[in-house]
This record gives C-alpha cells, structure tokens and sequence, in this order.
C-alpha cells in the first residue's frame, strides 16, 4: 500500500509485496546456478565438436544470466523489507529494480528461444548424453519458471491502472496550480470527470470479472443486470482507495490482534459489567441466558433444533454427503433409479428439476426421519433470484413447512452479492422498510410460486383426516436461504397471521430497522459462535473497511512481517503484563478505540479527505435473535470429562452483530452442519445439569 506504479499504470501489487516472489525467485535461481556450474565443472565438452561447443557457450550464457537474475532478485527483496505497510517512501528505487528484473526476463525468454532451437537441431546428433540430458531438463524447468512469473504478472495487472495514473497526476498538477477560484472550478470539473472516468473503468473491470466467474451461466438480460449492480457495489466500495489485496490480508491479521486486546482491556477494566467475552459477545449481568430449565423455553428449543433439520434438508445430497461422507449408501433405496428396479413406484410428491435419480430428493426424506414428516412439493430450480425450496405437511408439530435453500450455487452467490436496500414490495408501500435486494427477488418469486401453484392450500387440504386444514404456517431456512425465509415471511404475514419463521445463520445486510422490529414478533433467528454471515451487509463492511485502514494505519511492522507473524508466529511476542506496561497499553488500546470510531463515522478517506467513500444505510438480522456462545472452562470448573467448549444459549440484541469478528472458526461457524450440531450440544449440556448462567454473583 498504495499500489506499485511502474510502466506507467497502477498494479494490484504493492512494493512490499514483492518479497516473497523474490525470495522465491532468489532461492530458485541460486539452487539452478550453483547445480549448472558443478555441471559445467564435473561433465566434460568436447569443443572440436560445434553442437557440443554451443551447448557449453549457452551454458555460459544462462550462468551469467542466473547470475544477474541472484543479483537483482536480491536486491527487490532486500527493498521490498524496508519500511512499514504505508512507509513506502523507503522503497522508492524498487523501480529501478523491477525494471532491471524485466530486462532480465527478456534475455531469460532470449535464451529460452536459442536453447529451444538447438534441442530441436541438435539434441539428436549430440555425442553427450549426460550434458544434454541436464540441460533439457533445465531448459524445460527455465521455461516453467518462466510461465509461473507471467501468470504472476498477469494476475496482478490492474485493468484500471493507466487511468489511475492519469487521474493521480492531473490531481496533482491541479493542486500545484489552483490558486486562483477559476482554477479551482474548473480542475475541481476536470477532477471530477477523470474520477469519473476511472470509476467507469473500475466498474467495466469488476463487470468483466464477474462475466469471467460465472461464464458458464450465460447471458440472459436477469445475469447481465445482475451483474452491472454487482460490479457497481464493488467499484463504488472500492472507490479510490489506493490498496492492495495483500494489505488487506495484512489488516485482517492486525485487526484480530487488535480486536483480542480490546476485549482483554474491557474486561480487565470492567467496561459496562463486562465480565468475560463468550464468541466475542459482552457478557454482562444484564445477559439473557435461555432458561432451558422451564418447560416452555425447553420445548420451544427443541421446536428450533427440530426445525433445522428442514432447513438443511434443502440442501440435498451435497449437504447429506458433507454430514454423511461414510454412510451414503443408505440413499441407494430412496434413489428413484433404483426403486424402479426393485419395488413398484408409489405415488411421489411434485419434484422439479431434480436429477435423474432423484438424489437431492432422496437426501431430502432421509434427512427429515425426525419426525412424522410428509413431503408436497420440492423444487431445485435455481437462477438468479430465484431459490430451491421445498413444503412439507409436519404432522409432529401440526405446521405447513416451507423451507428454502442456501447458498450453493454460482447462481445463489450472485443473488448474494446483489446487496443493496431495496423497499420491501408491501400495500400500504413503507420507504423506510428496506431488504436486501437479490433476496426480496428471491422472497417474491417464491411468494409467486406459492400462489400460482396453490402450494400452501394443496398443503392444509392434504389429509382433512388428520385435520392438517387446521396446521399453521413456518418459513425456514439457512443463510440465503433464512434471509429470504424472513422477507417471505413479511410479504405473507397479513394472509397468514399466525406465520412464525426460523431464520438460521441470516446475511447481517437483511432489513433495515423499522422492518427488524416488526419482525422481533414472528421471527427467531439463530446465529452460532463468530459466524461471519450474520455480521456482513454493506454498512458492516464499510465499518470494516474503516477499520482496515485504521488497522494498517497503527501499524509499523512491514507487511511480511505482519502476514508471517499469523501464519508460523515469528516476531510476535507476548502482550506485556506489568502494571506500567498494562496502563500504556490500556491507554493505546483507548486511543485506537477513538480512531475507529472516527473513521468509521465519516465519508472520507482516512489518508485523503478529498475522496469520498460510500455509506449505506444499516441493515440488520431479523427478528429476535438466539446466539450459541461457546465458553472453554477451566479444567476444575468444567462439568464435562472431555476438554470440548461448552454451548449455551443467550438471547442477542441486533446491534451486537454490527461488527466482524476476525477468527479462523467465522466461515466454520456457518456451516449448517455445525449449527445444529451445537444446537444439539445446548440441549446435552442442559441434561448434564450445567446451563446455570457463566455469571457468577461477583461484583
């Protein structure tokens, strides 16, 4: 950080990053040197012969040129070492450097061209088999090395850059000149444009990469639009801001470590009655543990336990393998392939678009054996906006289920990442109750679907015997699939007023806060440990991006020692603990509570208050929310024999998921597998007697 400038564009690579390729580069090329001249040493050329004599001067050649390859890669990474992440004043002559390296690529590919000739002219009638045989197969591992550093270069060209540089330096030859108000008005026009100019370059970039990611799924006008909105997002939460993906790496790794001390100074200083951190949520004696000990809280638990079985159900046979992986043979009965051939085929539910042998459907029945459980429809149509969902007649807790699917598909991540507000499409309409958008789109073409097919009435007239007319209405679903469970459940809520829904895992950036509150009535969603998901919207990753930047800011470490230090822990000590020390780093723990806090309440670029970045509005989870935290008690105090964290159950506030909390269990934490899996552990420690509050009577 900022971007490297060299042929006079922008690159997506910074001058600190170009220590490991260096070394890798150096270590290569010193192993190839120091082999090729022990080969020149120890094997014997018989120069009378001229195929022999231009092997030993090619030889030559490529010695001298490992040898200015040893000499310039040392230099880039010895540069490339200096200074801090923003620092990049000291590595100003790595210019020079990449432009010495890029000229001895050229002799490099030059040489590559001539030794390739003489295999193809001389291999064969050259005398010397060890010496030939040696330098094939240098040349083959010069030409994949070669290979290797222009895909490198390749994925670090910058579509943009040229206008980058053209605008960065109109801006400055702007400010050296405006002195005048008629030429501030008119460079501010002028600047203007180019910015302009450069966000439409920016936005044809990310429109091109999205169209490259998902080219398989063609180019229908619901993909294009899809993608124009898509590219629009990235470009404008990019906008200008001159960093590298490796800065961001960089300020993840710093913002974790930043994140941990935080919470060890809150709770060391006692901040609000903070008396310990459980999956990164305050714990306060104001925390409202589920009091699993009453009935009613325990039966409704397990009516959420219950319900996630649908939800993962959705998924089909990937998910059932995933959970599965040594026992899918037991689908082999359910398989439609198979029970043609062995037993006659009885009357089956509607199923769309699902494979041959019905294996998403087969996974589906297998997955719901928890109950008495009766399956009307299921479709696995998917595309843009439009989500797999299946309703099931549940005769156990006397519902009509609908259970929609999560994310699983290219197509399912474009309708994640369509994540602007959108108004809710409600009569009366109501400006101020907004959703995400690819997920309203999905919400109403399932709303649509229910209607046109009359699923939810086929659904209570199914069996008048067992009085399913009488059965109530639950929406469920996990990830995409629960944020759209929870805008169907808006859309549906007047024609069926005693709708509940199960929202698990939900997206963060779901509905703004009018529409949460009216939800806190009908919706319970449920949000495992530090998963990602529930803390990620547009405004969620603003305040991220905010926090990066002050992240990176603070730090004076150069980046590879930043990224190094997370991956094998070099160079990083421990926090010091002395009571001098703990109130200096208290107090640098306040001030870097008051820089972010800044930076993320103003629209400015923290380096360059002359670019404005973007800011949504606040969308939030919906409905009351239940967040499994995990606590790790200490050996004598843990009621379990085993060393596994205990889960309970605590009742969140929305605003406690406005943050990202960087940890390596925040993708893990999402899998629907390991939800219910704690859901169930909730339960189990309940049994053993040991969900009393972690919050004891001290003061």
């Amino acid at each position: 950080m900022p971007g490297l400038v060299v042929f006079r564009r922008r690159w997506s690579v910074g001058s600190d990053d170009l220590v490991v390729p260096g070394a890798f580069l150096l270590t290569t090329h010193l192993i190839c040197f120091v082999i090729v001249l022990i080969s020149l040493l120890i094997l014997e050329y018989d120069l009378s012969i001229l195929n022999v004599k231009l092997l030993f001067y090619l030889q030559i050649c490529y010695l001298a040129i490992l040898l200015g390859s040893v000499c310039v890669e040392a230099g880039i990474c010895i540069i490339s070492m200096r200074g801090s992440i923003l620092d990049s004043a000291a590595r100003t002559t790595i210019n020079f450097w990449i432009y010495l390296k890029s000229m001895v690529i050229f002799f490099d590919i030059t040489w590559l061209v001539l030794s390739t000739m003489w295999l193809t002219n001389c291999y064969f009638d050259t005398p010397i088999d060890e010496a030939k045989q040696f330098f094939m197969a240098i040349v083959i591992c010069n030409w994949a090395l070669v290979f290797i550093t222009l895909i490198t270069i390749w994925c670090t060209f910058d579509a943009a850059g040229r206008s980058w540089v053209k605008m960065k330096k109109y801006q400055r030859s702007m400010r050296e000149t405006e002195s005048r108000f008629n030429y501030k008005r008119s460079g501010s026009m002028n600047r203007n444009w180019r910015q302009r100019k450069v966000m439409r370059a920016y936005q044809d970039s990310w429109d091109h990469r999205c169209r490259l990611l998902f080219c398989c799924m063609g180019g229908t006008d619901r993909n294009r639009n899809s993608f124009t909105d898509i590219a629009r997002l990235l470009s404008d939460f990019f906008r200008e801001l001159d960093v590298v993906p490796s800065d961001v790496v960089a300020g993840l790794v710093l913002l974790r470590k930043f994140q941990k001390i935080e919470r060890e100074a809150v709770v060391r200083q006692r901040k609000n009655g903070t008396y310990e951190f459980l999956s990164g949520v305050p714990i306060t004696d104001r925390t409202q543990f589920l009091a699993l000990n009453d009935a009613k809280n325990y039966d409704f638990f397990q009516t959420v336990i219950h319900y996630m079985y649908f939800a993962q159900g959705a998924y089909g046979w990937p998910m059932y393998f995933i959970i599965n992986r040594s026992k899918m043979y037991n689908l082999l009965p359910e398989l439609k392939c198979f029970t043609c051939c062995c037993r006659p085929q009885t009357e089956t539910p509607s199923v769309i678009e699902d494979n041959c042998c019905f294996c998403n459907y087969a996974a589906l029945k297998k997955t719901l054996q928890v109950g008495d459980v009766e399956i009307i429809y299921a479709t696995y149509h998917v595309d843009v906006g439009e989500t797999p969902f299946f309703v099931a007649v549940d005769y156990t807790q006397k519902k009509i289920v609908v259970s929609i699917r999560g994310t699983l598909s290219m197509k399912d991540i474009l309708t994640d990442l369509n994540a602007d507000g959108e108004v809710l499409p409600l009569s009366p309409p109501r400006d101020d109750w907004l959703g995400h958008k690819g997920m309203v789109q999905a919400a109403i073409y399932i709303k649509n679907k229910l209607e046109e097919e009359g699923l939810i009435e086929r659904a209570l007239s199914h069996n008048r015997d067992r009085e399913t007319s009488s059965f109530g209405l639950v929406l469920v679903g996990h990830s995409l699939g629960a944020g759209t469970a929870a805008i169907l459940a808006i859309l549906m809520k007047a024609d069926y007023p005693s709708l509940q829904c199960f929202s698990y895992s939900p997206p963060g950036g779901l509905l703004s806060m009018p529409a949460v509150e009216y939800t806190k009535s009908f919706i319970t969603s449920i949000v495992l440990g530090k998963d990602v998901v529930p803390r990620i919207g547009l405004h969620q990753m603003e305040a991220l991006r905010a926090d990066l930047i002050n992240a990176i800011q603070r730090s004076v470490d150069p980046k590879w020692k930043t990224i190094s230090c997370s991956v094998i822990c070099c160079g990083c000590g421990p926090e010091p603990t002395s009571v001098v020390e703990m109130s200096g780093k208290d107090t640098h723990i306040n001030q870097y509570q008051e820089q972010r806090d800044s930076a993320r309440s103003t629209s400015a670029h923290p380096t360059d208050s002359s670019i404005a970045l973007t800011l949504h509005q606040p969308l939030y989870p919906p409905g009351r929310i239940i967040h499994i935290v995990r606590h790790h008690p200490k050996p004598e105090e843990s009621v379990l024999k085993s060393h596994e964290p205990v889960y309970q159950a605590i009742w969140a506030d929305t605003y406690d998921f406005d943050e990202v909390l960087i940890s390596p269990v925040m993708l893990q934490d999402h899998m629907p597998d390991k939800v219910l899996s704690a859901l169930k552990k909730v339960i189990a420690v309940t049994a053993d007697g040991s969900n009393s509050s972690l919050i004891s009577t001290e003061s």
